[in-house]
């Protein structure tokens, strides 16, 4: 039986409240179109955000933003989490206070593990939620659903404004690498899909092609070529998993010269061919695959 995305919202079911041991994430990469909030019940997990590799316990959460990549690395059989998905349109209403700085603190740090005080808040603000999501003959559900997202969120900014506050010793030519690192990332988000070379976003940024290796070295610890290569894998994963393009027009989409240069590049990083990559989750999340597809 194929496995469910459990973060999947509609028209008609713009929030959707439930737990879920995400299976469906393990080893498969996916862009989520809305918003979610995860807090783990039980068990462990090792989860990537976008670039941003965090540990899954007891307690922690993760805030997902639209446009980003999940993907579960390993689960404990135990695993257990709590959710909130919320559409894209619900998702922008009740962001419309925050500023750009939210987003990108929240990019490069998608994951928390609260105190106790925050872990008791977290459970009446599920609580609440799922008690809106039941009620469905509630005449205010939708207005009270996204009153009740953006206190969430504007919470979640003060206290990411205090944290960051605290952390306001680091020396400048830090926050300056800091803030350089930000910007690369949020580039290569943008643009990996048609530029996978360091001296395009080190152009962009308007610093060398060295001094950019260095901070992302510095801050990421890997090396520039390898943040981006791994960002235009997640696009590759991603386009296996959930299209019926081949690999010849992926490959053109993606701006390789051919087929046979995105099959060694995927193979080098994922230790297995497209194809084999791509039939091999056929029969777990129910996707057609087109016979016709070569390597």
């Amino acid at each position: 039986m194929p496995l469910i995305n459990p973060l999947v919202t509609s028209a008609e079911e713009p929030f959707i409240v439930g737990e879920s041991d995400f299976s469906y994430f393990e080893q498969n990469a996916h862009r989520l179109e809305g918003c979610a909030i995860l807090f783990c019940r039980e068990g462990t997990a090792e989860v990537m955000v976008d670039q941003c590799q965090g540990r899954l316990q007891h307690n922690s959460t993760v805030l997902l933003l639209p446009g980003t990549y999940l993907l579960f690395l390993d689960r404990s059989e135990d695993f257990r989490a709590s959710y909130c998905t919320f559409s894209r349109d619900l998702f922008l209403e009740a962001a419309f206070r925050l500023e750009p700085g939210f987003f990108e603190t929240v990019h490069r740090r998608p994951f928390s593990t609260p105190p106790q005080r925050i872990v008791d808040g977290t459970n009446i603000w599920f609580q609440m939620m799922a008690y809106n999501y039941s009620d469905r003959q509630n005449i205010f559900r939708y207005t009270i659903v996204k009153n009740r997202l953006q206190n969430v969120l504007l919470e979640i900014y003060d206290k990411m404004q205090r944290m960051a506050s605290k952390d306001s010793s680091s020396n400048e030519s830090t926050t300056r690498q800091t803030e350089l690192f930000q910007r690369f990332a949020a580039l290569v988000h943008e643009n990996c899909t048609q530029e996978r070379e360091v001296s395009f976003y080190a152009d962009k940024l308007c610093i060398s092609t060295r001094y950019l290796s260095t901070i992302v070295r510095c801050v990421a610890h890997t090396s520039a070529k390898e943040f981006i290569d791994r960002s235009v894998m997640l696009e590759i994963r991603m386009m296996l998993r959930s299209t019926d393009l081949s690999v010849q027009e992926i490959a053109y989409r993606l701006k390789f010269p051919d087929q046979s240069y995105l099959g060694r590049f995927f193979k080098k990083h994922a230790g297995e061919s497209p194809t084999e990559y791509r039939n091999a989750r056929q029969g777990r999340y129910g996707h057609r695959i087109d016979p016709s597809v070569e390597e």
